[in-house]
This record gives C-alpha cells, sequence and structure tokens, in this order.
C-alpha cells in the first residue's frame, strides 16, 4: 500500500543499504483472498530494489489459491494470524525454511 509504504524508515534514502531492511536473505510473502491489510498483495515488484547484490537473495510472493478461514465470534477473519498458521501453503514455507536453516 502506497500510502504505508512511503512513510517506512528509510523510504526516502537514495543509499540501499539505508532504504532497505538489510537482515532479509529470503523473503517470502503469504498474502490470503481477501485480506484487505495487504491491498498490494504481492511485494516482489515493490520491492525488486532489494533483489541487488549483497542484499536479498529472493522475493517470493504466494498470493494465488491461500485462503484463511478464521472464524472468531466477530465472524470471518481473513488477516488473523491462527487462518494463516493452519494453511497448507504456510506449513510448506515454514517446513522449507526449517530444513534450510538446519543445514
Amino acid at each position: 500500500m502506497n500510502y504505508v509504504q512511503k512513510r517506512l524508515l528509510g523510504h526516502k534514502h537514495k543509499d540501499h543499504n539505508k532504504k532497505y531492511p538489510s537482515n532479509i536473505r529470503h523473503w517470502v510473502n503469504v498474502s490470503a483472498v481477501g485480506d484487505i491489510t495487504p491491498l498490494d498483495r504481492n511485494f516482489e515488484d515493490d520491492y525488486k530494489e532489494m533483489l541487488k547484490p549483497d542484499m536479498t537473495e529472493s522475493i517470493i510472493d504466494h498470493s494465488n489459491g491461500v485462503y484463511n478461514y478464521f472464524r472468531n465470534e466477530d465472524g470471518l477473519n481473513f488477516h488473523r494470524s491462527y487462518g494463516y498458521f493452519v494453511n497448507p501453503a504456510v506449513g510448506e514455507v515454514i517446513t522449507d525454511w526449517w530444513k534450510n536453516s538446519a543445514t
């Protein structure tokens, strides 16, 4: 969302090392269909400048076919972390990270 992106710390810096976080090697973005918090559910196009040498090695978006069915007393809530954590796509991302970090 442009409103949020323009207010992030470092947004106005010309130096990429100050403009973007420097501690993300592999960025995996998962966003569910219907989740209105990430109005723009694809990060790779917005943060592709981070894909420079010595910054981020990869940015992967999982935004198609991901559904969050979390419900509470207020009804369906697409954004709640509980629904993401039981989603098979998120489980696969976490499992892959865990396997790769163990090597």
